[in-house]
């Protein structure tokens, strides 16, 4: 048997059987993808992105940083087809070794969720908590549980059956890039929920998987064949900015985000379309709309000077 995120780990990324591992079409609208983000909208993600960077960073110019983008699809970007001002480009893919300049701003959309995490369970009789592993029984995965060994997250008592998905594997990536020695921007786009709201009101957990547009409840069926995620826990990643000497961490919603940081680029936007049903107006609605992608998905963001 082997703890969750050893199964989910290789669930993901087996060099050969990984979900993300594999050469298919993960993102996207139709039928084919099994998910889509702000990187399937276009252009107009690309051009927000763009512009909060020049605001966050004011009176700093974007010519003097290299703009990276860690966790992209195979032969996508968030800045196809745009004009950057940036004096370099670098995209991080999956198992390339990273690297950051010294003068860099480093963006990631639904990166860090994607990273393996723990489960664990509490027993009301026995009073305490349990680790959730996976173990083969035939041909089958099945839930096993054993002891922990350590307990520095998990509250001392629940209700029976409460389960807690802890993304263990998103600090351990995001230290990987801010322990390095560089200064910027940090920005990384995805969803997640406080410390206490997964300890304290999420009792069936969050992990899900996703498979065709649909969620799967089932996160051993379909080994290889769909995404595997959990929510974040933005308190553990605040902290984790924060001792590494980034400035004053903020979490927004993606609407609020680029309401405060891409107004010019907003209305820049609206005033080259052509009314209400343009293409790119259609776009950015779904980008920030409340009831579409603006409230479902938060910006997490600091500078380090």
């Amino acid at each position: 048997m082997m703890p969750f995120n050893e199964f989910v780990n290789l669930a993901l990324y087996h060099p050969t059987l990984g979900y993300y591992s594999k050469k298919k079409e993960r993102v996207g609208k139709n039928d084919s993808s099994d998910f889509y983000t702000s990187n399937s909208i276009g252009s107009p993600w690309g051009e927000l992105i763009i512009e909060a960077c020049t605001q966050i960073l004011k009176p700093k110019d974007l010519t003097n940083y290299t703009f990276i983008e860690i966790g992209a699809e195979p032969e996508c970007s968030v800045l196809n087809q745009i004009d950057h001002p940036f004096e370099h480009t670098m995209i991080f893919r999956l198992g390339d070794s990273i690297e950051i300049p010294d003068h860099s701003i480093v963006f990631s959309n639904e990166w860090l969720d994607a990273q393996p995490f723990k489960r664990f369970r509490y027993d009301g009789i026995k009073k305490e908590w349990m680790e959730i592993g996976v173990t083969l029984s035939g041909k089958k995965f099945t839930e096993c549980f054993f002891p922990i060994e350590k307990n520095l997250v998990l509250p001392k008592e629940s209700i029976d059956g409460y389960t807690i998905d802890w993304p263990t594997g998103a600090r351990k990536a995001m230290e990987r890039i801010i322990s390095q020695n560089w200064n910027g921007l940090f920005l990384t786009f995805d969803y997640g929920l406080s410390r206490k709201t997964i300890l304290e009101e999420r009792p069936e957990g969050t992990a899900r998987g996703y498979y065709r547009h649909k969620i799967i409840a089932d996160l051993l069926s379909m080994v290889g064949e769909q995404d595997l995620t959990c929510h974040l826990c933005w308190d553990e990643l605040i902290d984790c900015l924060k001792s590494r000497n980034f400035c004053s961490p903020e979490l927004q919603s993606q609407e609020s985000f680029f309401m405060h940081h891409s107004q010019s680029k907003i209305k820049n936007l609206i005033e080259r379309s052509n009314g209400p049903l343009d293409a790119n107006i259609q776009k950015l609605k779904e980008l920030i709309h409340p009831q579409h992608l603006g409230n479902k998905f938060q910006a997490l963001w600091a500078v380090r000077k």
